[in-house]
């Protein structure tokens, strides 16, 4: 097993959706509340929040930011261009092209999931 990631979510299907088409990562597991998504390298455990603590999360269309979140997931794609297309149609954002920047020989750029989570 690889390094692997948790983030929890208020819709299962809308984030699983989102991380398996624009991210690429395939469904491994699942079941009530929750889906692991899973690549050679890494896991991605997508876990239902309880009722009372989602209700208590903005979801705003666009989805706002969420910049008070400790973490920031970052994964490969093939191409930034073609994930900020798929992301648009999926419900999340990946900021404009004059944004991205180089860092460690690879092309970097923010953007957020449907639920307003900061990935790159």
């Amino acid at each position: 097993m690889g390094a692997s990631c948790v983030i929890y979510v208020s819709d299962l299907e809308r984030m699983s959706s989102f991380y398996e088409r624009c991210v690429g990562l395939p469904m491994v597991d699942h079941g009530a509340g929750y889906r692991v998504l899973e690549s050679d390298t890494w896991t991605l455990s997508l876990v239902q929040m309880a009722p009372d603590v989602a209700t208590t999360i903005e979801i705003s269309v666009p989805a706002r930011r969420r910049t008070e979140v400790p973490v920031k997931l970052a994964v490969p794609v093939a191409s930034i261009d073609e994930v900020r297309v798929s992301a648009g149609v999926l419900g999340g954002l990946v900021d404009p092209p004059d944004t991205q920047w180089a860092f460690e020989g690879f092309r970097r750029c923010d953007g957020v999931d449907p639920e307003g989570n900061v990935i790159q």
